[in-house]
């Protein structure tokens, strides 16, 4: 049996692969929040999936040398795999949680190319603080810059006084703030695309 296909489905690009990571261990935490936020504006096209960083024991070069266990594998397949990371890192004492940056970490490590190289990364962080999360996600970049991943430049995502932003369900009760995602996951999907 021939099957037909119009041209704009022949011509419509396949789905964007987004991977996702919330530098969070908190269930309830702002930046899983904000995560869920933008995925829910993410733009037609792209799919998504999560991974949990806390799932990785912490980086150790003789665990590595015995061999990646499953998970790491399992992680470096998914950022390979990806079209894009979506990195989402709340900030602790002015810098990364160290369960992201041990994810950095083992993504960075053997086979060659290691997983962050050439990749497309938006970062975006939330806090009920005053810095929007500005430290962390400096640090990120400068990490991920190393690595040579491709880190969306502009817009940004800092989101200040995140109590009040979301409601009691963690859902985002802001207008404002949903705008600015829309953006931001459009451009991010753009940025992809440019490197797919």
């Amino acid at each position: 049996m021939t099957h037909r296909t119009d041209s704009a489905s022949a011509s419509a690009p396949a789905p964007l692969s987004v991977l996702t990571i919330a530098g969070s261990c908190r269930r309830r935490s702002f930046n899983r929040a904000l995560l869920r936020a933008a995925i829910a504006r993410a733009p037609d096209g792209v799919e998504t999936r999560e991974f949990d960083p806390s799932r990785l024991p912490f980086y150790d070069g003789d665990v590595e040398a015995a061999g990646d266990p499953d998970v790491v594998a399992e992680f470096k397949r998914a950022v390979h795999a990806a079209d894009l990371i979506l990195l989402v890192t709340p900030e602790y004492n002015a810098g990364l949680p160290a369960v992201l940056k041990n994810a950095v970490d083992w993504g960075s490590r053997p086979p060659r190319p290691q997983a962050w190289d050439a990749k497309p990364v938006a970062i975006m962080g939330a806090t009920p603080g005053r810095l929007g999360t500005a430290l962390a996600q400096r640090s990120l970049r400068e990490s991920l810059a190393g690595l040579n991943a491709h880190v969306m430049p502009q817009p940004r995502v800092l989101l200040s006084g995140a109590g009040a932003v979301f409601d009691e369900d963690l859902e985002l009760a802001d207008g404002t703030t949903g705008k600015h995602l829309d953006r931001f996951m459009s451009a991010a999907a753009e940025w992809a695309y440019r490197f797919r």
